[in-house]
């Protein structure tokens, strides 16, 4: 009686393992397509805020996603992802949410010229433009349209009453027609140079989205919207819009760990920087969609990376690492430019970069946006390709002279969305100043004292000299308070000015000085 048990025991054991194994290397909705309960299975593949990433880099400077992950595997390894599930499923769309083009040392050369070809061999179906598309300027971004060999789509971006761009696309996938259009967040331009986009508008979301939608109603079964929105906006949109089956959602660089459903339609993010490849895999019965499945994948063996690819980007990276190679100084800790640090609290980098800006300016106070920093300087030797990467924006040192009652009002919009450290680029860092502020305030009414280096109120009535850069001072962000300051001079790019600052200053050990106070913070 013994050993049956035993042979039980061992029997249920291995049937535990077996229903394990299967659940885990066995996908069933596709066992169910291959027996007939779906008829059809049409995967979407998805990038979004590759920012400029085509090589592969084993530190992502704190530019997070949902989850931990410290591997960005840049363009050439996610088309070895993209093209292993090409090769299981022939009906497969690839499809990219923005922010595309600008943010790294490479995607600077010749304003994203490097981006476009690897992008080219990487076998998009279409994309939508994000807003840091249009950081080499409007102009750039449709000669870069032109240069693509996949459409770009937006349904909302109109240039002197115009669509700028195709509105939508219609394409086959096995047997099913696949409406595709693309939408990009309305605050595009506060995001940018505005000066430099004359006549470019972005519409309301939602009315072009129903429009839209009303035109594809007989050309498409399925209808995807590529959107570059923010998957906060998205969610509003899908409340006040029906008929799209799926959203593609970018900009905030979230990852989606599963798929989620607002009334009738999918939402997935597959997170930034490179770092994942999102599928969603469509599956349909009685000719109509019937259930989701959403997988973000990544790989961190780089040698998978497809070598066509991989030989475009590292021609540019060699090109950008050899012109900035140069070791300037060093230091003792990593410089801090995490992500959602620098757009919630003092940190290393930003009093470093804040006082370089201060003193490079001959002024008595600096203001940087913390959105303009996008990593981390790590431990060790810095060379000009850590400061580039850290600083990838072309903006310039400008310095402008502004009354104080404005500086207020600035450092009241930067504080106007804490604590998210996703969207607010805008939160500023200072030098020459303190500021303090009541996290249980509403938006507005956040600011409790700004005080100088002397420990002084900040004078409203006074007019001071404030180092910032051509963005703010162009009213990105959305501060207009700078951008109606008197401009008294223009100086280098940010990155050449740090690097100069620091040059010759041996082992650097920047510590956080207390600059900015939050109180009664009601979230954490």
């Amino acid at each position: 009686m013994k050993s049956y048990k035993n042979l039980i025991i061992i029997g249920l054991l291995l049937l535990g393992a077996a229903v394990f194994l299967v659940a885990k290397f066995v996908n069933l909705d596709s066992v169910l397509v291959n027996a007939g309960y779906y008829q059809e299975r049409i995967t979407i593949l998805s990038t979004a805020d590759i920012h400029g990433h085509i090589v592969y880099d084993e530190e992502t400077g704190g530019y997070y996603t949902l989850d931990e992950v410290s591997v960005m595997m840049g363009m050439p390894l996610m088309k070895h992802i993209i093209d292993e599930v090409r090769n299981e499923n022939k009906n497969t769309l690839l499809l990219d949410s923005g922010d595309l083009f600008h943010g790294t040392n490479e995607a600077n050369i010749e304003k994203g010229k490097g981006v476009v070809e690897v992008a080219n061999l990487m076998g998009y179906d279409a994309m939508t433009p994000g807003n840091h598309d249009f950081n080499f300027g409007f102009d750039r971004l449709l000669e870069i349209r032109g240069q693509l060999n996949f459409p770009v789509l937006s349904a909302n971006i109109y240039k002197d009453g115009k669509p700028a761009f195709d509105e939508y696309k219609v394409v086959n996938a096995g047997n099913k027609r696949i409406g595709l259009f693309g939408l990009t967040e309305v605050g595009a331009l506060i995001n940018t140079n505005s000066r430099d986009n004359e006549g470019v508008t972005l519409e309301d979301p939602v009315k072009c989205a129903r429009r839209i939608i009303e035109e594809l109603k007989d050309k498409a079964d399925v209808v995807i919207l590529i959107s570059h929105l923010g998957d906060d906006v998205d969610r509003e949109l899908v409340k006040k819009v029906d008929g799209i089956d799926l959203i593609l959602c970018g900009h905030h660089h979230f990852l989606y760990e599963k798929a989620d459903k607002v009334n009738n339609t999918y939402l997935v993010e597959s997170g930034g920087y490179s770092t994942h490849v999102g599928q969603a895999d469509m599956y349909f019965k009685d000719g109509k969609l019937a259930k989701l499945d959403w997988t973000p994948k990544n790989i961190k063996d780089k040698s998978k990376a497809d070598p066509v690819l991989d030989a475009v980007a590292q021609k540019y990276h060699t090109i950008a690492f050899e012109s900035a190679k140069e070791v300037v100084a060093k230091t003792k800790d990593k410089l801090d430019g995490f992500r959602s640090n620098v757009r919630t609290k003092e940190t290393t980098l930003a009093d470093l970069l804040t006082d370089a800006m201060r003193e490079t300016g001959k002024a008595d106070i600096a203001l940087m946006n913390g959105g303009g920093i996008r990593e981390s300087i790590p431990a060790g030797d810095i060379n000009l390709y850590s400061i580039g990467k850290a600083l990838p924006f072309v903006n310039s040192l400008v310095t402008i002279e502004a009354k104080g009652e404005d500086i207020y009002s600035a450092i009241e919009r930067g504080i106007r969305l804490y604590p998210d450290g996703g969207s607010n680029g805008g939160f500023l860092q200072v030098s020459g100043i303190k500021y303090e502020f009541d996290a249980s305030k509403p938006a507005g009414k956040r600011l409790v004292s700004i005080t100088t280096s002397d420990g002084r109120a900040l004078d409203k009535d006074k007019y001071y000299k404030v180092a910032t850069n051509d963005y703010l001072y162009n009213g990105g962000d959305g501060y207009e308070e700078l951008r109606k300051a008197k401009l008294l001079n223009k100086g280098e790019l940010l990155k050449d000015v740090l690097s100069k600052y620091i040059r010759g200053k041996g082992e650097l050990d920047i510590k956080v000085e207390g600059r900015i106070k939050a109180v009664n913070e009601r979230y954490k």
